[in-house]
């Protein structure tokens, strides 16, 4: 059959008109061009390099054949990655939306290993390049949305977004035949490439958007003035680095960020727990800090005193004990009593040693937030004891640094994060699982080891340790990402066949069915109905078009019992009904021989025969098999309380557990009653049950908000109160300081 051209007016066929700033668009599309695709040079000789050095030292993996296969499409790669880029910027000039690579999350299909790897790395590659930068993105991604006319733009539709550029990569390799080692060295050398030279990108792109006159006063918060330098003493209750003696290029430079992104609600608990510490030294029976308090106050140990007392400390291993009983002496006390110890050994103190009353709150602080941390069911006693060797270095830290109970990103806090990450729940049943075990002691080895109060190696350590910890995250990640797409199919199935039940109920109503006609709606009509929901949804036309058959059926069942034959008024719709048996698998013979008998069931119900008299099923050849069934369920992990028909939780806990999101932690008892860390992986649109996983990506539970409640409140699952290790320990101390201020 011919097909007619529609005719178009000249007025019709006018090119899409242009964005009002499509000569700023131009200038951004060669800022990209200039930083990123060099960076994407750079990163590929780098990794040319790389293999080069590995075939030459035998290596078989990853070695000549990989350096050849580079070698072939490196030229075609960056090509396609340029072409990627144009692409983008003249989409945002037609005002078209990304639409390529787009995942259909509707349907119950599973990613390739292949495709779940490369979002991973696109994931990792953006979150790891946006830590150092994502003020300057966020500004630059307002100023781009005007440029366009956009309210919003997702990642994977700005072309400055490191999320882009990662994909556009992907989608370069994709285009190639490379194998899966290859990709993930590609991307990590890109990532470093790309960290290097994205800061300056986004600088020329918002200057040029600036001086254009597009959002000129916005500012990131990274860029805000910084604050004057205070005395020493408001330092310390601000937050703001304390170092007498000249701190180094690196902290100086760095202040005036670090205070930008200190909070005023972080200073004002950090402020209260200052004010509170004394009464908590009288509950815990640690030396007062001023004269007056009931001991007579000895010499006062300095804080280059303290400072090389402590490096003695260091480097004889120092091991405390984590108070585990209210017999046990706190962490506090311990290391007072070896402090002096070792004063005296330098022959700084005499007896009855106090501490400058600042050096002598850092030194507390940090004895208390590891009291604190290994205080937790989630450490077994090794894991304890590994910790603990960090506390003396720490405690340096803070004395020349208060900003590190204020400052999020300070890198002390966040090796401390990584490591209690490391070991949390790690019991070391696994080869993984000790082999992780193992560089947690080769660092804090290095550590202790290597601390002489600059605190870059704290950063160094992190990042060699996170890095490591990375290459069996994306084995994990892609365990959770399987387990939240089973959970979310299993619960589309569930939701599907509720609603099926009700319609084909509803439809059928009262009435009392032969059993072929019963047997029909409830497997083949059910089975069809439920395909339909999961791929097209419900109230569409295939959906209400087989709604309408079965009302067909219902009608023509009504007048037989009436005694009307179908012949000899309305027949059964034969086409609809066979293609509803063929949606089943049940087509040909069996299909025709399954709606003889429907027709025979409604021949002898006008006959006057009964429906339960009319017990003929469906023929053998066109029975269905019953449907398989639904993978079994994890153990549950809670019962009725006490025998009641309702769970029992407290109100202020399930607000606390509604306001959960996708990413949070929390401790979840096993079966033997160990804790372990748990993660929301998925929160489900259709019941608002929550979906953890542990941190292999294993599903642990699946729950509602008020189970989980009530598993709180039976001792089986409790909260984090931040959203890491150190803010979490930091919120418990402050409970505690709060606790024995009231006592005091």
């Amino acid at each position: 059959m011919g097909h007619t051209m529609p005719f178009r007016s000249p007025a019709e066929n006018r090119l899409p008109p242009q964005p009002p700033h499509g000569a700023l668009l131009d200038a951004l599309q060669k800022h990209v061009l200039e930083c990123v695709a060099p960076a994407l040079d750079s990163a590929l000789a780098d990794v040319d390099d790389y293999l080069f050095d590995r075939s030459q030292s035998g290596e078989e993996a990853l070695g000549m054949i990989a350096l050849r296969e580079l070698r072939r499409v490196r030229g075609h790669m960056t090509q396609q990655f340029r072409l990627s880029v144009l692409t983008r910027f003249k989409a945002l000039r037609e005002h078209r939306a990304e639409s390529a690579g787009a995942v259909d999350d509707a349907g119950l299909s599973l990613l390739s290993d292949q495709a779940l790897e490369q979002q991973l790395a696109v994931e990792q590659l953006a979150a790891a390049v946006l830590r150092s930068h994502a003020d300057a993105f966020e500004v630059v991604s307002k100023r781009l949305c005007v440029v366009t006319g956009q309210t919003e733009l997702l990642p994977r539709e700005n072309p400055l977004s490191p999320a882009f550029l990662a994909a556009s990569l992907g989608k370069a390799m994709d285009h190639q035949e490379m194998e899966d080692e290859l990709r993930i060295v590609v991307f990590k050398y890109f990532e470093r490439a790309l960290a290097e030279t994205i800061g300056e990108l986004y600088e020329r792109c918002n200057t040029t958007l600036a001086t254009a006159g597009i959002l000129p006063d916005l500012r990131s918060v990274s860029s805000k003035p910084r604050q004057p330098h205070a005395t020493r003493s408001a330092a310390a209750h601000q937050g703001q680095p304390d170092d007498p003696h000249g701190a180094s290029q690196h902290a100086v430079a760095s202040q005036g960020a670090a205070q930008a992104q200190i909070s005023a609600a972080d200073q004002a608990l950090f402020a209260s727990m200052l004010g509170q510490l004394q009464g908590w030294r009288n509950m815990v029976g640690v030396a007062p800090q001023v004269p007056g308090m009931g001991v007579p106050a000895g010499p006062v140990l300095g804080t280059q005193d303290l400072l090389s007392v402590l490096s003695l400390l260091q480097r004889d291993t120092l091991a405390l004990q984590p108070n585990s009983g209210d017999d046990q002496i706190t962490l506090a006390g311990q290391l007072r009593e070896h402090l002096a110890q070792g004063a005296r050994k330098l022959g700084v103190a005499g007896d009855n040693m106090s501490l400058d009353g600042l050096d002598g709150d850092a030194v507390d602080l940090v004895a208390l937030l590891f009291d604190v941390l290994l205080d937790g069911p989630q450490y077994d006693s090794q894991i304890r004891q590994k910790i603990g060797r960090m506390l003396v270095p720490f405690v340096k830290v803070a004395v020349k640094d208060r900003r590190m109970f204020l400052f999020k990103e300070h890198p002390a806090r966040r090796l401390l994060n990584t490591v209690a990450e490391a070991c949390e729940g790690n019991r070391g049943e696994a080869p993984q699982e000790r082999e992780l075990l193992y560089h947690v002691d080769n660092t804090i080895d290095r550590l202790v080891a290597e601390f002489n109060e600059d605190v870059a190696i704290f950063e160094t350590l992190e990042q060699e340790l996170r890095a490591y910890m990375a290459q069996h995250r994306r084995r994990f990640d892609l365990a959770e990402k399987r387990a939240t797409e089973s959970q979310r199919g299993r619960e589309r199935l569930e939701h599907a066949r509720t609603a099926v039940a009700a319609d084909i109920n509803w439809h059928r109503g009262e009435r009392e069915l032969p059993a072929a006609i019963a047997e029909f709606l409830a497997k083949h009509v059910t089975h069809h109905l439920v395909q339909i929901s999961l791929r097209d949804g419900q109230g569409t036309p295939r959906y209400d078009s087989t709604l309408t058959t079965v009302d067909a059926l219902m009608a023509a069942f009504d007048r037989a019992s009436v005694g009307i034959r179908p012949e000899d008024s309305i027949p059964l719709p034969e086409d609809e009904l066979l293609s509803i048996l063929a949606s089943a698998g049940c087509t040909d013979e069996a299909a025709h021989a399954a709606f003889a008998a429907m027709c025979s069931a409604i021949g002898r119900i006008a006959g006057g025969e009964s429906a339960k008299e009319c017990d003929v099923p469906l023929p053998e050849l066109a029975k269905l098999p019953d449907p398989a069934p639904l993978p079994p369920e994890p153990q549950p992990q809670l019962e009725v309380v006490a025998g009641s028909d309702r769970l029992e939780f407290d109100g202020g806990t399930l607000e606390r557990m509604r306001k959960l999101k996708v990413g949070d932690w929390l401790q979840l008892a096993s079966s033997d009653g160990v804790f372990a860390p748990a993660k929301v992986s998925w929160i489900s649109p259709i019941s608002s049950r929550l979906l953890l996983v542990n941190k292999r990506g294993i599903r642990v539970l699946v729950a509602s908000v008020e189970e989980m409640a009530a598993m709180a409140m039976l001792g089986k699952l409790s909260l984090r109160e931040g959203d890491n290790a150190f803010d979490d320990a930091m919120m418990q101390m402050a409970g505690r300081l709060q606790n024995a201020s009231r006592s005091a």
